[in-house]
């Protein structure tokens, strides 16, 4: 089995969750622990839109391997960009992307966790059955049952305070059960997991028949049921044998009203981790069995809070395992009654990998932070610069098909109108179907008198140098493209933001005012979808009374956000560099960020390249690199493409980019009423010392 975990919305309170829904990846994790297999995939990320952080990505996929998933296959690339598949729920993780070469960084995290939590055993002695029968005996497609939202969202609530209250549990499905299950001694067999405790969650009214014969034998052999509910129904009929078990007086069958601290303590605690003093953040962790140790993973999976503790466990010596650097070094810790003692503390979004050992290890130096920095001031001043040209989107046009002309319509419509037409009665059918060859593609036999014309306007406020204006346009081959008139041709082996996108060199052409940019498809071809056009080049971007006008380029950029310097639709790297005179080079140095906004930051000294900042509480490292006299300091600030590909309108939601997120524009508005984020370093970087 496998599991989707997409969309950027963190919700763990409710059943339609993705991120945050324990539920789901504890019924991966578990079937694959009672299957015997080693490896727990997650398609992860889809829909979660272009705004997706680096910090957002580790704070949710590090969530959802602290509850088993051990294999993370990202959804999704796009071979292409062209047409509609650039709105097929993006993120895309490829080379389109302006944080791609730093996407190592979280690459390399993600493949040493998948070698940890792959390696030994998650073994769990608890089994949390799953109400799944009891939901069906109120099912229906004919009338709606609140009764079967209310089971699934109990069932979802006390498996979720489980999970918060570090509990260590597997989830039991009945169909499991049927196929694997068996009893030995004291203990529930579920194929390669067995288990002393039996948990029946509250509101299961039906037990399987097979299930309730497990239960009879493990309870005879001394293995312990905690029942938060009493069910009556065996197969779905009422059932005297199970009325009776149930209401009998044993002590290992032991009847819970609700799940609070008392019942946790006495009912679900693990001898032998146990966590105390945890205070902030959200903590969820992962713990498996080696031949000579465990390894235990640690995540803080609030975003805001920072997380502090103390983790008692079994074991003789503890060590770091660095996901990011692949380094190994002591962690401190403290013996105590037979178990070791571990402090740790999280920042939000942070995470912790460690490698318990049943025998004192070799040892190793432990990494310690220092505590007290100071601020090394800067000489004055802080150059900005873009590492890119600046560009805008244009996805509004004028249509001409046959005898009518349509103005200022929106880009999706336009295609959708193109398209019946031409007689595919859903419109673009890139938008709308599955893409079989026969149903699409083969339709592309179009006459040779067909065709239409698209014109996309845009205004040029001031006079300044327009040398290194260019127009984009998808698929330049299905196009002839005129501006202002005058046929342009795309430069030859060049493309921009996809390999699809031909660059056109516009600027001998470019007008003070109002120009152009006509794309006529002649005939119709089955690529012909209408689609947005770029342009790019050194100028500013202002919001006029429809869409945007060109104006000179900024004279010098500061700090603050991008959208308020002339580059709203701006998404690749601003670098923003300052000197620092140093007579000694003695002691901790550390880049801080204090505030900024977003993918990630790469930060270089003196030339060389020092690593990258993008998770709390975002500093970096740069001792190494620095030296006695003048330092030069880079911190390039990567935005993202939501602002260049959207959406755009109708206010959508953050976190969740479907295809329905561009649709259904009517007018054209103005563009200081696009949906926009501020990206940008929003206050100066610091670089601090600690001697």
């Amino acid at each position: 089995p496998a599991i989707d975990m997409l969309f950027n919305q963190f919700n763990d309170s409710v059943t339609g969750a993705q991120f945050g829904n324990v539920r789901s990846v504890k019924e991966l994790a578990s079937a694959a622990n009672q299957a015997g297999r080693s490896r727990k995939l997650s398609e992860t990320y889809g829909g979660s839109g272009w705004d997706l952080t680096f910090a957002d990505m580790k704070r949710n996929g590090d969530w959802e391997f602290a509850l088993g998933v051990n294999q993370m296959n990202q959804h999704l690339t796009f071979f292409s960009m062209e047409g509609a598949r650039k709105y097929d729920y993006p993120p895309t993780f490829d080379y389109h992307e302006p944080w791609w070469n730093d996407y190592k960084h979280l690459n390399d995290h993600y493949a040493r966790l998948s070698l940890a939590l792959s390696s030994g055993r998650q073994e769990n002695d608890i089994i949390v059955l799953e109400p799944t029968t009891t939901a069906w005996l109120y099912d229906s497609y004919v009338k709606r049952n609140e009764r079967v939202g209310e089971i699934g969202q109990t069932f979802q609530s006390f498996i979720t305070k489980l999970e918060k209250s570090q509990v260590e549990y597997d989830l039991g499905s009945e169909s499991i059960l049927k196929a694997l299950g068996s009893v030995s001694g004291d203990k529930l067999v579920a194929g390669d997991a067995s288990y002393s405790r039996v948990v029946i969650p509250p509101m299961m009214e039906n037990i399987d028949k097979q299930t309730f014969t497990l239960l009879k034998k493990f309870s005879s052999g001394g293995g312990r049921i905690i029942s938060f509910a009493t069910p009556s129904l065996v197969d779905g009929r009422p059932d005297k044998e199970l009325q009776a078990f149930f209401a009998g007086k044993r002590d290992n069958l032991i009847a819970a009203s609700t799940l609070d601290d008392e019942t946790l303590s006495k009912y679900f605690a693990s001898g032998e981790n146990v966590f105390t003093n945890v205070t902030g953040g959200t903590l969820f962790h992962h713990t498996r069995k080696l031949a000579d140790g465990r390894i235990i993973f640690l995540v803080n999976s609030s975003t805001t809070v920072p997380l502090s503790g103390t983790l008692n466990t079994e074991g003789a010596d503890a060590f770091e395992l660095n996901t990011f650097t692949g380094e190994i070094s002591g962690y401190l810790n403290e013996r105590k009654e037979g178990k070791i003692a571990l402090r740790f503390e999280l920042p939000p979004a942070g995470s912790l990998l460690l490698y318990v050992s049943d025998v004192k290890g070799e040892q190793l130096p432990v990494v310690s932070k220092p505590l007290n920095f100071t601020s090394v001031v800067p000489a004055p001043g802080m150059n900005v610069t873009r590492d890119s040209m600046n560009a805008f989107t244009i996805d509004f046009c004028d249509l001409a098909l046959e005898n009518e002309t349509f103005k200022d319509l929106y880009f999706w419509k336009a295609a959708d109108r193109v398209f019946r037409h031409f007689g595919f009665k859903n419109g673009n059918p890139w938008n709308t179907s599955v893409q079989y060859k026969t149903n699409i593609v083969d339709r592309d036999t179009f006459g040779v008198r067909t065709g239409f014309t698209v014109s996309y306007h845009f205004n040029v406020k001031d006079k300044f140098n327009y040398s290194s204006i260019k127009a984009v346009v998808e698929r330049p081959s299905l196009w002839r493209v005129s501006l202002n008139g005058k046929e342009i041709i795309a430069e030859p082996g060049k493309w921009w933001l996809d390999r699809s996108f031909g660059v056109f060199p516009i600027g001998i052409l470019v007008n003070p005012g109002e120009n152009t940019l006509t794309l006529t498809a002649s005939p119709m071809r089955i690529h012909s979808e209408v689609e947005p056009v770029y342009i790019t080049g050194d100028f500013s971007v202002e919001p006029a009374a429809k869409g945007w006008i060109v104006s000179a380029p900024a004279k010098k950029y500061t700090a603050g956000s991008w959208k308020g310097q002339g580059m709203p639709f701006y998404s690749w790297g601003m670098i923003y560099s300052k000197d620092f005179e140093l007579v000694n080079a003695e002691g901790s140095y550390e880049i801080a960020l204090t505030e900024w906004k977003g993918t990630v930051a790469e930060v270089s000294v003196n030339g060389k390249k020092a690593g990258i900042i993008a998770f709390p509480p975002y500093t970096a490292d740069v001792t190494g690199f620095i030296t006695k006299g003048k330092n030069t300091i880079e911190v390039k600030v990567i935005g993202s493409l939501r602002n260049l590909e959207g959406p755009f309108h109708n206010n959508p939601k953050p976190g969740l980019a479907s295809p329905w997120n561009w649709r259904y524009v009517d007018a054209y508005p103005s563009g200081k009423d696009y949906s926009q984020l501020d990206y940008g370093l929003m206050k100066d970087f610091l670089l601090l010392n600690s001697k």
